[in-house]
């Protein structure tokens, strides 16, 4: 077990040791800073711009946003799910829906969203309409794979609906609950940002990473992508944390 658990650590070094390795040999190759800066220029850019407040507010404005549109497509998706499984006719109505935000093209959905909302209000209505579904489906499949026969035998030996819920469904449920959402909320940090550049919303790091490319400086757009994959990799990590802590029974 223990040698599974050093190998299950050592291939993701390895996969990020051979990524800066190739970084390091293509920068050497190009020798163009634009194009591509050394790895240690883009972490020494990161370092510049974590000492500054830009970069806190930034980052704090991006993960307010991603907070408040995961939390609704999360509460949406699960009160809609249990209602979907409850009761087919729900589960009809919203299935053309589901499917129609699936196939409206992002970029669509973007423009018209420029149109409609803010540029505060645009990301969050994005990631929302793009996150929900996926969400969605996944709390359904959760909760509609419940084996039927022991909720059966659990009505029919009168076991009350509080004892159903609380020690069936939810054990039943949490783990498939945490792995959507730890799926998910990456995706949600992907879209804010996408989001953001194109809207040009302000204290955000959509709009720091704009600014780098219209300056060309590289290496400031490589650290601030560098800071969403470490923030995005954060909630992650956070996610499968809560997982162990509520799923004891795993």
């Amino acid at each position: 077990m223990k040698l599974k658990n050093y190998l299950n650590l050592l291939y993701p070094l390895i996969a990020l040791a051979v990524f800066f390795a190739v970084w390091l040999i293509a920068a050497e190759i190009i020798k163009i800073e634009v194009i591509l800066p050394h790895p240690a220029q883009a972490f020494k850019q990161l370092l510049l711009l974590v000492k500054t407040m830009d970069f806190w507010t930034a980052i704090g404005h991006t993960l307010l946003r991603t907070f408040i549109s995961f939390f609704i497509s999360m509460s949406l998706a699960l009160l809609l799910a249990a209602l979907s499984s409850l009761f087919k006719p729900v589960y009809f109505l919203l299935s053309p829906l589901v499917i129609i935000s699936r196939a409206v093209p992002t970029m669509s959905v973007i423009l018209l969203s420029l149109i409609w909302f803010t540029s505060d209000i645009t990301p969050m209505f994005i990631a929302f309409l793009i996150v929900f579904p996926m969400l969605y489906a996944g709390f359904y499949s959760a909760i509609n794979n419940i084996d039927k026969d022991l909720i059966e035998m659990s009505k029919l030996y009168k076991v009350s609906k509080r004892i159903i819920v609380t020690k069936f469904y939810i054990p039943y449920i949490m783990p498939s609950f945490f792995d959507s959402v730890r799926s998910a909320i990456s995706l949600n940090v992907k879209l804010i940002i996408a989001a953001e550049v194109l809207s040009q919303t302000r204290h955000s790091m959509g709009v720091m990473m704009q600014i780098s490319k219209q300056y060309l400086d590289t290496a400031s757009l490589i650290a601030w992508t560098i800071a969403a994959i470490v923030l995005s990799y954060l909630l992650e990590i956070a996610v499968a944390v809560l997982k162990k802590l509520c799923v004891r029974w795993k």
